[in-house]
């Protein structure tokens, strides 16, 4: 269950966005942390299924996006299979890259042709979107997808409290510098 200004909201039905709760306001959980191990993965602009900022299921975000912190947690998709056990606006938080992402989209079954995630997502995977937009380098962005996989499962916590640290807050995919961008 989510809290937002006292009121309980279940994490499945959409709350309003944090524009129209004012600059101050952020979801807060109220569910145990818990920690599990699963398959990681990146998408972004270009292998978005279809390629832009879509998302399946809106939650705080209009398009996929999020800079890694708490209160503006950043974009992921799963398995609809995942739906009752991670439904959308289900917070996570990873710790090796340091950030925290919400449920927001969800994973096409054939996946991408390219990126990290090209398989789709099996069992409990989490495609993390790293960011980009129709002027990204597709090779670099997508270099940057890979570089970040790591090899096998890794631990992720779901519902977590706000109290973790976050490592450069912001897209993980950044345009600038050209020609190739930032991987952070």
């Amino acid at each position: 269950m989510l809290t937002a200004c006292g009121q309980h909201v279940v994490p499945a039905v959409a709350p309003p966005l944090p524009s129209a709760l004012g600059p101050t306001s952020c979801y807060t959980t109220t569910v145990a942390p818990k920690n599990a191990k699963a398959t990681i993965t990146f998408y972004g602009y270009p292998d978005n299924t279809p390629p832009g900022k879509a998302i399946a299921h809106p939650v705080i975000h209009q398009h996929a996006g999020g800079d890694g912190t708490y209160c503006n947690p950043t974009t992921f998709a799963t398995e609809k299979a995942n739906d009752a056990t991670i439904p959308y606006g289900t917070k996570i938080y990873v710790p090796f890259i340091k950030k925290y992402f919400v449920r927001e989209d969800l994973c096409a079954a054939s996946g991408p042709p390219v990126g990290s995630g090209s398989n789709g997502c099996y069992r409990l995977w989490f495609d993390l979107w790293i960011g980009g937009n129709a002027h990204s380098n597709v090779k670099a962005l997508v270099a940057c997808e890979r570089r970040l996989t790591p090899n096998g499962k890794v631990r992720v916590v779901l519902d977590p409290g706000p109290n973790l640290p976050v490592a450069n807050a912001g897209s993980i995919y950044r345009n600038h510098p050209a020609p190739n961008g930032t991987c952070n």
